[in-house]
């Protein structure tokens, strides 16, 4: 979002390194990592780390290292939405029009397709404003209303809207405003005593705007290095983001990210949140169904599971996905301007891989995925042959 800096660290972990996809290995030489991996709720359990703080730092990333862990926050918006939901608070079948009715371009939009990405909705995130933002003024704190107008059609404003599914941050910047409406408390506060307690993250985070020493003084560096055009300049011969490349984006306000993307964790924290999920500890029953029911990525519409012919699906907040070879299972990157951080998750088979590094990098070339789904399928053989 690595290999073990000893053996005592890493276990038996370290070794399987050698297994991993030959990019994947030159990437781990480039970025910084923080790796985890569980072979069930109650263990064996491997860690490894590898790597220093900063370009210019001597401090080794070990287990305390924070990580930005990116859009891994939707599932926790997700969550946080379906637990009033269980308290009477709100319905995913309520409407944007119900809740936030100053939007009235998007009155008919559930809270439910929010959560799915079927919506529609334009993605504030890609657009030219918010990318000066990120270039000129970093420190800059937004509201999350002044996301949503980045986005929202008006005379200055006129973005295509979507069918099936599309990747919008809007959405979940929307669904965060609703929750805090239903709950009565801010994003922050809602998500520390509905799902970060029950949960038992002791190494996750959330702030509105800018992190403080408490939290940066723990966190990595992180390093952008994406010269790609974004999706609302297609014609662009030269990304509006090139100019932040190699910057490290740590210190910059985290405020466009929001219930999108905004918090900050470990890898072992973010799969103590997925297991505590699964485990009924967050969600009751019928609201855990309705978090992993999946729509396709193809259609758009629900089916009963990815298949080898329709491979990738979204649920509220998470994915599920197959591949040759690989049985299904939940899955994120979520990535921002300087991290990206991942869990491969199979409730079925009780095999947590999660992963973080600190940086991003240019379209195509993102290499932990490849390489936490090697580590992931060695995981799985090695619980089969106990």
């Amino acid at each position: 979002m690595g290999n073990g800096r000893d053996g005592r660290s890493a276990g038996g972990f370290a070794k399987r390194a050698r297994y991993l996809p030959r990019r994947a290995q030159r990437a781990r030489k480039r970025d910084r990592h923080s790796a985890y991996v569980s072979l069930g709720a109650d263990g064996p359990e491997y860690r490894a780390y590898a790597g220093t703080m900063g370009k210019d730092s001597a401090a080794l990333v070990d287990a305390a290292t924070l990580f930005q862990i990116g859009s891994n926050t939707k599932g926790f918006t997700s969550a946080l939405i379906l637990a009033l939901e269980a308290e009477g608070k709100v319905d995913i079948h309520d409407t944007v029009g119900d809740w936030l009715p100053e939007y009235p371009a998007w009155a008919d939009v559930t809270i439910q397709q929010l959560l799915h990405m079927n919506s529609g909705l334009p993605t504030y995130s890609e657009t030219t404003e918010m990318n000066e933002a990120f270039v000129n003024t970093p420190e800059r704190d937004f509201t999350l209303p002044e996301l949503i107008a980045m986005a929202y059609p008006s005379e200055t404003v006129n973005l295509p809207a979507e069918d099936g599914f599309f990747y919008s941050n809007t959405n979940y910047i929307l669904a965060g405003m609703i929750a805090e409406k239903a709950s009565g408390m801010s994003y922050k506060e809602a998500l520390e005593e509905k799902l970060f307690k029950p949960a038992g993250l002791t190494d996750t985070y959330y702030e509105p705007y800018s992190y403080g020493e408490d939290v940066l003084s723990r966190m990595i560096s992180g390093y952008f290095n994406n010269p790609d055009c974004t999706l609302y300049d297609p014609d662009c011969e030269v990304g509006q983001l090139v100019p932040i490349i190699g910057r490290d984006t740590k210190a910059d306000s985290v405020s466009w990210a929001g219930p999108a993307g905004g918090i900050v964790g470990t890898p072992e924290d973010l799969a103590k949140w997925i297991r505590a999920v699964f485990a009924g500890k967050v969600l009751p029953e019928k609201q855990l169904t309705e978090l992993v029911t999946p729509i396709s990525l193809k259609t758009g519409k629900i089916i009963d599971d990815v298949t080898q012919e329709d491979p990738r699906a979204f649920t509220l907040g998470l994915m599920r996905v197959t591949g040759p070879g690989m049985e299904p299972v939940y899955f994120y990157l979520g990535m921002t301007l300087g991290y990206r951080a991942a869990f491969i998750y199979s409730p079925e088979l009780d095999v947590m891989v999660t992963g973080a590094t600190n940086s991003q990098p240019p379209g195509g070339e993102e290499m932990m995925t490849p390489m936490l789904i090697g580590i992931y399928k060695k995981a799985v053989e090695e619980k089969a042959a106990q």
